[in-house]
């Protein structure tokens, strides 16, 4: 199947537009086909080993199959909330770390499923004398965003380990760098430690020597924890439920693919252009994530994540964890479970 996308120029001018008119979603005819019928926009950007069951589920042809009219936008380094917000995509795929708080300050989106776990490291240097979690204290992390999914894994970390993770706390200080940049800031001393997402968390932790003082892939609790997780906007889910379910089900089904066929679903990445790096490289990281695709997996792990961002005051004091959980996920009668790759077929499992 032939990959589709909207150019990055173009999407970029979409949502400089709709940002500057004040407008948070498009008129309805911005997403028709010229026949009437809904033409999805699934946003992905390049350099996200861990998007795999979504990249397959577009270039394997699983959306096809559920009879979806689909466009891929390619929002370049842009911020998938904006777009999201902005109406520029309809879904995509994320860490699930990063979309909490968003919500809960109304962006509009809910969480369908569960993809995989892993994809998160916090490496140090062997010869920093850093060689546990305690050991960070009063040192400086680096990290993409200061509302990353890493930087909330991280914070989550180090509140279990007891440190004062509010601002203006003098336990630890997060400083922002792009994600390419983190392991040369590591290596210079510009910060002691970086939380970053596969392929550079692995690359840099071979290439450099680095030692993992967490690694999602195994490190409890956040190894039984789903990570990644697929997501619709809100107006989708309401307006067009149908089209919200079959784009849940395909990735449900590609992520079982990816499960099964890690070497071809690294191949593919690669040669489509959605991340760089060597096949058999990005084929052994993504053998360490659990790919087992599951909705209530998804839906443990807001729950997770949301009750624990409460507790350590990353959440607004009055917010109602409960309601907030049952407001951020969609369920569809559709979609089972999961599903199992058996050669061609799949078995739903409830």
């Amino acid at each position: 199947m032939k990959r589709k996308s909207i150019s990055a120029v173009l999407t970029a001018f979409m949502l400089l537009t709709a940002t500057g008119c004040g407008s948070s979603q498009p008129s309805s005819e911005t997403n028709e086909a010229g026949n009437g019928e809904y033409v999805l926009k699934i946003g992905e950007a390049q350099g996200a080993l861990c998007h795999a069951p979504l990249q397959v589920a577009m270039e394997k042809g699983f959306l096809d199959d559920e009879g979806i009219k689909w466009e891929r936008v390619d929002f370049g380094k842009g911020d998938i909330q904006a777009a999201l917000g902005a109406g520029t995509i309809d879904c995509g795929f994320g860490l699930i770390g990063k979309f909490i708080q968003p919500i809960e300050n109304g962006l509009n989106m809910v969480i369908t499923a569960g993809m995989h776990t892993g994809c998160t490291k916090l490496l140090v240097r062997k010869d920093s004398g850093i060689t546990s979690v305690s050991d960070l204290k009063g040192k400086k992390i680096g990290v993409s965003s200061l509302a990353s999914s890493e930087a909330v894994t991280a914070k989550r970390l180090l509140y279990s380990n007891g440190f004062d993770i509010s601002a203006g706390s003098s336990d630890i200080e997060f400083l922002v760098y792009s994600t390419t940049d983190q392991p040369i800031a590591l290596q210079n001393g510009a910060v002691d430690a970086i939380c970053t997402p596969d392929p550079i968390a692995s690359q840099a932790e071979t290439e450099y020597d680095l030692l993992a003082l967490m690694d999602t892939a195994t490190t409890e609790p956040y190894a039984s924890e789903y990570c990644c997780v697929t997501f619709v906007s809100t107006e989708l889910a309401e307006k067009h439920p149908d089209i919200a379910a079959k784009f849940t089900d395909a990735c449900l089904k590609a992520s079982a693919w990816v499960a099964a066929n890690p070497d071809e679903a690294a191949k593919i990445q690669v040669e489509s252009e959605y991340v760089s790096g060597d096949v058999d490289t990005n084929a052994g990281i993504l053998k360490t994530y659990e790919f087992r695709p599951s909705v209530q997996g998804g839906y443990d792990a807001l729950a997770n994540v949301t009750n624990e961002l409460k507790e350590i005051g990353l959440l607004n004091e009055a917010t109602d964890t409960d309601a907030l959980i049952e407001r951020s996920f969609k369920r569809f009668d559709s979609v089972p479970d999961s599903y199992e790759a058996v050669g061609d077929n799949f078995n739903p499992v409830s």
